[in-house]
């Protein structure tokens, strides 16, 4: 299994680089020079880092939730009556 999560990170890291690169090009085609290459590229990258730390509190925040809401299961069910 570590191999799978190895290849899905790679595949996810390109993705993401691919995404990356669209943006800067999108970005900069559409600014025309005006805005240096190198500005334009870190603040894809910002945009992108952030986008990525929310998705892994969200993940977190929901797994901490589902954590608790089988801890309440298991102690309504030892409970007596």
């Amino acid at each position: 299994m570590p191999r799978t999560v190895t290849v899905r990170a790679s595949h996810a890291t390109s993705d993401s680089k691919q995404m990356s690169a669209g943006m800067i090009t999108a970005l900069a085609a559409e600014l025309e020079g005006r805005v240096a290459l190198e500005l334009i590229a870190e603040i894809v990258r910002s945009v992108l880092d952030e986008t990525r730390q929310s998705a892994r509190d969200d993940a977190a925040e929901y797994a901490i939730l589902e954590a608790r809401l089988r801890l309440e299961r298991f102690i309504r069910a030892r409970s007596p009556g």
